[in-house]
Parts: C-alpha cells; structure tokens; sequence
C-alpha cells in the first residue's frame, strides 16, 4: 500500500475516534447533504484543523497538572486540551505552538484558541495576547458524494429510472483508465478507493465505487469545490 493510500486510510480512522493519541495530517472534512443542487450547498464543513503559537515557551508539564489535561510524553510531545463546546483538542508543545482540531468553521477554532489561552493564563501561565496569535488553516479534508447532473436523461439499465440527480456509482478500473495514468494509484486488493493527484489545486482525491470522495490536502473551502469540478469534468466523458 503506497503513502498516501495509508495516510488517508489513517485519516478515516481518526475521524472516527472521540479521542487524539498522536497527531496525523490536518484535516477538514466536508459532508454531503441530501436534496441539495449546488456543489456549495452539498458542503458541510465538519472539521477545520488549524495551528498557531500562543507563546515564546510552554512548560507542558506544569500545563498538564495545573489544566488537568492529558500529558504522556513517551507516547507523544505534546499536551491535549480538550473543549467541550464546541467539541475541539487542542494540542500544546513545548515551543509554544499549538494544533487545534474538531471544529466546524474558523469561528470554532478562534473560540478554542481563546478559551485555551485564557485558562493558561488564569492559571498563571504566560502567553501571548490574543490579537498577537496567528492563526492558520494547515489542511482540509472534504468528503462528498457524486451525483448525475441535474439534466441526466440516463435510465438505470435494471429499474428504468430516470437517474437525473441521483447517486452515482463509479467502476474504478475503467477510471483507471481514464484519469492521467501518473496521477492516479489504484490497488483494490489492498484498499478499496482509487486515489488520483491534482496539481492544481494541489489535493489528492481518494474515490470509491460507491461514488463517494475523500479529499485532502486543500487550506481553503475554494479548492475543495474547484477539485470537485474537475473531478466532474473528468467524469463527464464517462457517463
């Protein structure tokens, strides 16, 4: 299985867990909703993952005791701050950086930054002022799900039905083919998604049969949608 199959592979499995043992790649995940019509409307942000430095230097276990946060660093260097609503962890190094995960929009993330920093410092932990800290989107990843356009005039060869606007199923080995061939990895007997590398936006799309999408590697909610329409495109000749 090659690197990024594996990547990907660790990132479903991650969102999948309430709790953050180690730190994997920076992720947003976008959803699809049903009975939407535009690609905007099919996204819903359900993970932003930003970074930032709160301070010159973080004593991590005094954090840890004075916080109560988790602190094991035979396993991991950092410490996890963890916020009930809305629901984020906030990883703490001891250079004074910080990973923020689990929320929905940057507004989440600003929230989680400020309600670190104001414990850190009731605590009387030195950090920098709020409007002094910069705060960065590093990576997103975006599910979404394929459909037929809108204007299909396609049956489904079994039910007859018109499948204008409906799921749609992918055969992987024929996209194989279709796709760049240096742009695209597929072992099915290994991981079940085909995952093809855009250069631009620069963001590598994991995609399965079922016509669903992982999508990682975009900073902004923009090249998620504008990788979603080349992959359309690229598609179109297929129908």
């Amino acid at each position: 299985m090659g690197y990024e199959t594996k990547r990907i592979a660790a990132a479903i499995s991650f969102w999948r867990e309430e709790g953050l043992r180690r730190l994997p790649s920076f992720y947003i995940v976008v959803i699809y909703g049903p009975g939407m019509t535009t690609d905007e409307e099919r996204l819903t942000v359900v993970n932003v993952v930003a970074s930032t430095r709160v301070a010159e230097e973080l004593d991590l276990p005094d954090i840890a005791i004075q916080l109560n946060c988790e602190y094991e660093p035979e396993q991991f260097p950092g410490v996890v701050y963890r916020v009930k609503d809305p629901k984020l962890a906030i990883l703490m190094f001891r250079s004074g950086r910080a990973v923020c995960t689990g929320g929905k929009n940057e507004a989440n993330i600003h929230t989680g930054i400020s309600r670190m920093i104001d414990d850190l410092r009731a605590a009387g932990i030195e950090t920098w002022d709020l409007d002094q800290v910069e705060i960065e989107v590093q990576n997103m990843v975006a599910t979404y799900a394929l459909h037929y356009p809108e204007d299909y005039d396609g049956k489904d060869k079994f039910t007859n039905e018109p499948q204008a606007g409906v799921p749609r199923k992918l055969n992987l080995n024929n996209l194989t083919f279709h796709l760049p061939f240096d742009k695209v990895e597929y072992e099915p007997e290994q991981f079940p998604g085909l995952i093809y590398r855009l250069d631009y936006p620069k963001v590598v799309c994991l995609i399965f049969g079922s016509g669903k999408m992982v999508i990682t590697g975009a900073r902004h909610k923009d090249e998620i949608l504008e990788a979603v329409e080349i992959i359309k495109d690229e598609l179109a000749d297929l129908l």
